[in-house]
């Protein structure tokens, strides 16, 4: 067997954080493997920490609060923090887990350092989020040499990149799923990269997609271009 720490961000989330917590637990519970969850409540104002209070009750779960919301990011990196084990896998709240995307991850573990999912299909995306994804895509790809089709889906990273690597998440935004990967290819860790199916967004709008979120994605993709440009 291996092990692996599930991270799950949120962020006023409480529609569906009990739905995809469960939904995780049932897919991780399914495999014979040594796992852990970890939420992240990013400083929600809504009734998330209720929620997962009472989950933490009654399920094994860890639970990491940010006394104010500090970005994906940033809840990304403190789940990595309190992590133990040799896996780590960063799944949306709002897209958990189904057995098939994750019997993919399964197939590959081993194969390399990083494990990228790319989707084969982007469910729920409106034309204007249609276009910020290509533009992103093409944006990373472009400034910093990289060759691959989702910057920004589920993500399985071998801790060793982490810890022995010491490879440090700097951006709290949305970039960070990026600047992992740039950093990751810059110390020569090896990926694959494989298709999965994006489960149906179990209810609102995701904010990746909010034009200030987009933004600050955009100012952290130049400033850390030019911060990192070799003159």
């Amino acid at each position: 067997g291996y092990s692996i720490s599930l991270i799950i961000p949120v962020y006023n989330e409480e529609k569906i954080i009990e739905a995809s917590f469960l939904k995780n637990l049932k897919v991780l519970n399914s495999r014979n493997i040594d796992f852990e969850i970890i939420i992240v409540n990013d400083g929600s104002k809504d009734n998330c920490r209720t929620i997962i209070e009472k989950l933490s009750k009654s399920y094994n779960l860890k639970v990491v609060e940010h006394p104010f919301n500090m970005g994906f990011g940033a809840a990304i990196r403190t789940g990595i923090q309190n992590s133990i084990n040799e896996y780590i896998l960063c799944v949306p709240s709002d897209s958990p887990l189904d057995e098939e995307n994750f019997l993919s991850f399964e197939e590959n573990l081993g194969k390399a350092d990083l494990l990228i999912s790319y989707r084969r299909k982007r469910l729920g995306y409106t034309w204007w989020m249609h276009i910020n994804s290509i533009i992103y895509q093409q944006l990373i790809s472009k400034l910093f040499d990289m060759k691959l089709k989702d910057y920004n889906w589920i993500h399985l990273y071998h801790r060793k990149i982490f810890f022995d690597g010491k490879i440090q998440i700097e951006y709290n935004g949305i970039f960070m799923l990026a600047e992992v990967l740039i950093k990751a290819r810059n110390k020569s860790y090896t990926f694959i990269e494989f298709p999965v199916n994006q489960t149906q967004r179990i209810t609102g709008d995701a904010s990746a997609s909010k034009l200030k979120n987009i933004i600050k994605t955009i100012k952290d993709v130049f400033h850390y271009y030019f911060s990192n440009k070799k003159s």
